[in-house]
């Protein structure tokens, strides 16, 4: 049986909850940043305040087989679930309601049914989520690659809650999400 010394001993901190970082940048072509060249991070990378997020989940499908009365299990597909973020309505950002807004109009303009967009999908762009340490060191930095928002949730107003942040829920689809390497010197 290990002492309680020795599991001090062993023990190197754990990792925390709040201790991430997530940046992005706003497609150049939605009106919301400046271009940088990149098609694929067109704008300006951003820090986002979030109140809280999830790391997605990653899962691969199965494709089964009969044979010989028993059922045989293969690898297929990858599936990557949806992105949610919920974001500090942050007047120092730039009216983030408002960027996010205006993206989803780059992709499909609600009042004349039209994209802007041509054949390359210009509406993606890459975002980071970085898992901090004590001294906000990056422990890990998950990119998530082909990034738009698929919905822009409600912003709730309530006289009743006078000491409350106000924040919105947005959703994202993405193509893949990949771990970057890094040193512990790294920052976007």
């Amino acid at each position: 049986m290990a002492s309680l010394n020795e599991f001090k001993d062993n023990f190197k901190g754990g990792t925390r909850q709040n201790r991430f970082l997530v940046t992005g940048s706003f497609p150049s072509g939605a009106g919301t940043a400046s271009t940088s060249g990149n098609s694929n991070n067109a704008g300006t990378a951003i820090p986002f305040h979030i109140r809280s997020t999830l790391i997605p989940t990653l899962q691969t499908s199965t494709v089964s087989y009969d044979y010989f009365g028993r059922k045989l299990n293969y690898p297929g597909e990858k599936l990557y679930s949806t992105w949610s973020v919920s974001i500090v309505d942050d007047t120092d950002s730039g009216d983030l309601w408002k960027k996010f807004h205006r993206w989803h109009n780059y992709i499909n303009n609600h009042v004349d049914n039209t994209t802007r967009y041509s054949i390359t999908p210009n509406y993606k762009v890459n975002w980071y989520i970085e898992h901090l340490g004590l001294n906000e060191n990056v422990l890990k930095r998950f990119r998530l690659n082909g990034l738009w928002p698929r919905t822009i949730n409600e912003m709730s107003f309530s006289m009743a809650r006078p000491n409350v942040l106000n924040t919105f829920n947005v959703v994202f689809v993405y193509d893949t999400i990949s771990i970057d390497s890094i040193t512990q010197t790294d920052r976007l």
